[in-house]
């Protein structure tokens, strides 16, 4: 499997469209200005492809919001298939790679909005998760979350407590890995049901160590 990434406004108007093909038929169809303007939110893009198709894809932002450096995950998807675990997890590996380069030796936030167990636990080799089972956010990370909300552009429908997106009648622009089995039954609990079509989501975050992010998280998981 190949995994590149690229600046997003390298993407021509065919492509586009084969990612928004690829995500509206693993069940998130979007409108063709939410895609366009996605473009401009989210400057990189990567992209997995195996033998000439495109198995799936993560828009993403290297920034620093307030001053702290930050992995931000934008609309994505995988294509159903024995290639959607691999795919998914070579994606986000390759946002890490470019943030190493990015922020060396600086420890990193790394967000995203999910709908999905096997998405969030993508999030399981990074620190101080939120949110996460049994655990109260404190002052300082539902400020994080309202952060993350407002850069998202979903800060009006945004819970800080519980972390969530309320339904709004239009698809929310998700990491979305409905093709991918996994989570437990914690997870699964914690995430309960969401439906991006609608706009649910799920803001999560967590914390690269500038060590981890220079060696095991570049590397795609088993």
């Amino acid at each position: 499997m190949d995994v590149e990434s690229r600046d997003s406004v390298s993407l021509k108007p065919a492509e586009l469209d084969e990612l928004g093909q690829l995500v509206s038929g693993v069940g998130l169809p979007l409108h063709d200005e939410q895609l366009d303007g996605h473009v401009e939110q989210f400057p990189l893009v990567a992209i997995a492809e195996f033998e000439g198709e495109i198995q799936g894809f993560l828009f993403g932002s290297l920034e620093r919001i307030g001053g702290t450096p930050c992995i931000l995950w934008g609309l994505g998807g995988v294509r159903r298939g024995k290639n959607a675990r691999a795919s998914l997890d070579r994606l986000v590996a390759e946002l890490y790679r470019r943030a190493a380069i990015s922020f060396p030796d600086e420890d990193v936030l790394v967000a995203g909005r999910v709908a999905h167990p096997s998405a969030y636990t993508l999030f399981s080799v990074l620190d101080d998760v939120c949110p996460r089972p049994k655990y109260s956010p404190n002052g300082e990370e539902r400020a994080w979350g309202r952060r993350l909300a407002r850069r998202f552009g979903c800060d009006a429908r945004y819970d800080d407590r519980s972390f969530r997106l309320s339904a709004h009648g239009a698809p929310e622009l998700v990491l979305h890995a409905g093709a991918v089995k996994g989570g437990g039954k914690v997870v699964v609990e914690l995430v309960g049901t969401v439906d991006p079509a609608n706009g649910e989501a799920l803001i999560t975050y967590g914390w690269a160590m500038a060590e981890a992010l220079a060696d095991g998280l570049a590397t795609p998981r088993s």
